[in-house]
């Protein structure tokens, strides 16, 4: 499909839960592709006390287990690399730099755009003001992924002032990794839209 993409990643915690997403936009509807990992020598104990489905996912093709303590920041570059070589156009990639910074070099080192998007929430709430509206205008496509679901109904909404939205877990031990990182690659898409704009205005609408 001509679609580009938008990459974003959660590596807040790379001894738990991390999730990397693509996307894109295809004739008005946003699609959403999420993959998380999680380290093998936590996940029964951490399925069980906080009640998560990972060896479903890992079972679905949604996570990958890592053979160590810690998520190795190089199987989620290797994951866009592998996206970018099976065809998928991906012009950035939005990352909070102060989380894993040689994940931010080893993306820079694959040849990836990537922005430094740190975490603030007004920004945030852009990314879930337009992930919102699609999915209320029937225009968001996740690819049915049940670790998106899981991660999207643990996200509780605190309304701001000016109809800003601060997110957050609805209990400590929920997980939202795989919604945070489909709001940065949002964000990446979002930022694309308004350098669009831009161009246009000072050269005119492009065919």
């Amino acid at each position: 499909m001509p679609i580009y993409w938008y990459g974003g990643a959660d590596l807040s915690k790379l001894h738990d839960l991390t999730s990397s997403c693509l996307y894109g936009n295809y004739n008005g509807v946003d699609i959403a592709i999420t993959h998380a990992w999680f380290p093998v020598t936590a996940a029964a104990q951490k399925a069980d006390e906080d009640n998560i489905p990972l060896f479903g996912w890992k079972d679905d093709g949604w996570l990958d287990m890592c053979n160590s303590p810690t998520v190795n920041h190089a199987e989620i570059v290797n994951w866009f690399v592998m996206m970018r070589n099976k065809g998928f156009k991906i012009r950035q990639v939005n990352h909070d730099r102060k989380f894993c910074r040689e994940y931010f070099l080893g993306m820079k080192q694959a040849r990836f755009k990537i922005v430094d998007q740190p975490q603030y929430f007004y920004k945030k709430s852009e990314g879930f003001r337009h992930i919102e509206k699609q999915v209320k205008d029937g225009n968001f496509y996740y690819l049915h992924s049940n670790a998106f679901e899981y991660c999207t109904q643990n996200v509780r909404a605190i309304e701001k002032t000016d109809d800003m939205i601060q997110y957050e877990k609805v209990n400590p031990q929920n997980r939202i990794d795989i919604f945070d990182a489909s709001v940065f690659a949002s964000l990446a898409y979002l930022d694309s839209l308004e350098k669009a704009e831009e161009l246009d205005k000072w050269f005119g609408k492009r065919q």
